[in-house]
């Protein structure tokens, strides 16, 4: 994929913080993988917690909260099917509704799974029954030997292809840890599997992905591939950020990062792999790809994200940036503000946008979680109704902050750790501090506020 350099950098300092207050947290409060991973989508919020011990030590759970008269509201927790001690379930989890039936479904990593006896991960699917009950509907797991951390992310989408005339629910396994033959070898370089629903019953196949030798023998070992996934319409997105130039010596190259891009081929009906994008600026260890999204916007536009949030500036600091493409050609690099303290930034360790017209696709999310020493914050940012290819893509709208931020212990919580959105309401998770805070969720529909809480 060819890249333009169109130099854009975003100023922020006009805006004043918005405080959010804190809305949801673990029961008991010691769980402290809550809000590991994170979605949401329209009345429904889903929450991991890896570190939930209801049935095993560490063998994890996810929550489900439904919006009820503007409050979060727990209805259901749900568990494996076969859990065992250190599955971590709810490493990375997603949402997905088809709105005009209603039909909905959410899914789980649980990647230290070890059906196979390596901890090599697992998937699994729950969908809403008739009697409103979610039911654990499919597992997904590897291969041995091949699958080594299956589930390190997955993304869920429902979407009528134009390209092929088609409905598909397709489910997006990243594991950046996959075994693939390069140059003969056997290597660690890290890859994707992709599932699609079958119409009728709820049956899933797994699609094949046209993987050329000659793109196969460009990967080498720790390319993290997978790292991070993404899925919108006919694109799917896959973070590399162990990537390296390996024409710079030594190891001046490392871990730059790439993104590697599958569409869906209209003859074959199958996942056209990969046209491989880097930023206009690469730099050693920034990790470009630690975070990706995409999303599908009217008149066949297609905007991509990715994230670099170890990017350094002149005192070595993560201060980090997030890349934006439109249709192929980068238009925006988004900077931070670098805030007092030693942490740096890590700006893009999470991020999160929408494709949804019939919720919203105009809004975009990026977690700052180590800003002002580990306090954190998150960037909002909106579509620019007036972009022509020559001006910013996205307008930065606020700067969010926990509300009690400077008060010990929280003021380490790490706000913006996990970011989700489905571009009306919006979410996001702060970690357990270093003197023993809990984590917690917060929650904002836009533009006004409501699920229990107001701006202080």
């Amino acid at each position: 994929m060819k890249t333009i350099l169109i130099c854009l950098l975003m100023t922020t300092s006009a805006y004043a913080d918005t405080e959010w207050v804190n809305d949801i947290q673990p029961n008991p409060l010691t769980f402290n993988g809550f809000g590991d991973g994170l979605a949401i989508m329209g009345e429904w919020l889903v929450v991991g917690d890896t570190k939930n011990d209801d049935m095993a030590n560490d063998a994890g759970a996810i929550h489900i909260y439904n919006n009820s008269s503007g409050q979060w509201v727990l209805y259901q927790t749900l568990y494996a099917s076969d859990p065992d001690m250190g599955d971590e379930l709810g490493s990375s989890v997603d949402i997905e509704i088809k709105h005009d039936t209603g039909e909905l479904w959410v899914v789980g990593a649980a990647l230290r799974d070890d059906e196979v006896n390596l901890d090599n991960g697992a998937v699994y699917a729950w969908t809403l029954d008739n009697m409103g009950d979610f039911v654990e509907d499919e597992k997904f797991t590897g291969i041995n030997l091949i699958n080594q951390n299956f589930g390190t992310d997955i993304a869920l989408n429902y979407d009528y292809i134009p390209e092929i005339d088609a409905e598909l629910w397709v489910l997006v396994i990243g594991d950046d840890a996959k075994r693939q033959m390069v140059n003969g070898q056997n290597t660690a370089t890290g890859g994707v599997t992709i599932y699609k629903k079958l119409a009728g019953p709820h049956v899933w196949e797994e699609e094949t992905v046209q993987t050329g030798q000659i793109y196969l023998d460009g990967l080498t070992g720790n390319d993290w591939i997978g790292r991070s996934v993404a899925i919108d319409g006919a694109t799917i997105v896959l973070g590399a950020p162990g990537d390296d130039d390996h024409n710079l010596p030594g190891t001046n190259g490392g871990n730059m990062g790439a993104i590697h891009v599958l569409t869906r081929d209209q003859l074959t009906q199958t996942w056209a792999c990969c046209s491989i994008a880097y930023p206009d600026y690469r730099e050693k260890s920034a990790n470009f790809g630690h975070d990706v999204d995409v999303i599908k916007q009217p008149n066949d536009n297609r905007i991509i994200m990715a994230s670099a949030p170890f990017e350094k500036e002149q005192a070595n600091q993560a201060i980090g940036a997030v890349y934006v493409w439109f249709n192929g050609l980068q238009v925006q690099r988004l900077q931070p503000n670098i805030y007092p303290g030693g942490q740096g930034e890590f700006f893009g360790g999470s991020l999160s946008a929408n494709g949804d017209p019939l919720i919203g696709d105009t809004e975009f999310w990026v977690g700052a979680p180590y800003s002002e020493d580990r306090k954190g914050r998150i960037y909002h940012y909106s579509l620019n109704p007036n972009f022509d290819g020559n001006n910013d893509l996205y307008l930065l709208q606020s700067q969010i902050v926990a509300y009690n931020r400077n008060q010990a212990p929280w003021d380490t919580g790490q706000i913006g750790l996990k970011v989700a959105t489905d571009g009306l309401h919006s979410a996001t998770s702060s970690q357990s501090n270093y003197v023993g805070n809990h984590s917690s969720v917060y929650t904002a529909e836009l533009p006004i506020f409501k699920n229990g809480f107001q701006t202080p």
